[in-house]
């Protein structure tokens, strides 16, 4: 398996891109984040990469850090959704954005993601709504998944799709939550607690 390349960037089109290593040049799926990476021919860039075999393919995918990577593999791993559908999820929305909407239900995708539709998106929530969180979702804090870090990931985003489904804007919502968290002073709050402290933010 390939599991990362360091090379020339060569060729750049929308989330693909050509990255030539050793003589040889790469075709590379990008992700969004890694898209946004990629952003200067010429230059010499490092990613992580996961090689799809296929009885008559190869293709090759790319991305910034390991916790992109486990959530394509995640994606792949839900009936019915193959690379393509994987990369079209993960080249339309940063990991936050898929963190946050696969725990909310398949609802409140901040844009339409091409090939999935209402059903898919449900089923993918419902296929890895507990599987997402084992995934460090900071990997700058050391903590494990499952840890503190991870834990107070998943309230803040119960408590975002929350606010959501009460009609408010995301970029609200995130706003309102992050002066919830200021006001408590941590971040090791329960969801019902942040909940009831970003509705106080709200009222004042």
């Amino acid at each position: 398996m390939i599991a990362s390349i360091r090379g020339r960037l060569t060729h750049k089109q929308k989330n693909e891109a050509v990255i030539e290593a050793g003589g040889v040049g790469y075709h590379v799926f990008l992700s969004l984040s890694a898209s946004r990476l990629l952003s200067e021919t010429g230059k010499e860039y490092g990613i992580l990469t996961y090689l799809d075999v296929k009885e008559n393919s190869m293709q090759l995918f790319g991305f910034t850090d390991m916790r992109e990577r486990e959530i394509f593999r995640l994606l792949i791993s839900v009936s019915g959704i193959g690379p393509k559908l994987a990369h079209a999820f993960l080249s339309s929305l940063s990991f936050e954005e898929i963190v946050g909407a696969i725990a909310g239900g398949g609802k409140g995708f901040p844009v339409r993601v091409p090939g999935l539709g209402q059903k898919k998106l449900e089923l993918i929530s419902m296929s890895l709504k507990d599987k997402i969180f084992r995934i460090g979702l900071d990997s700058e804090t050391g903590e494990t998944p499952g840890g503190i870090a991870a834990e107070a990931d998943l309230t803040r985003l119960e408590a975002l799709n929350a606010l959501i489904n009460l009609g408010y804007q995301r970029s609200d919502a995130e706003k309102i939550i992050r002066e919830a968290l200021k006001s408590a002073g941590t971040v090791n709050v329960s969801t019902e607690e942040l909940i009831r402290k970003s509705l106080e933010f709200i009222s004042k």
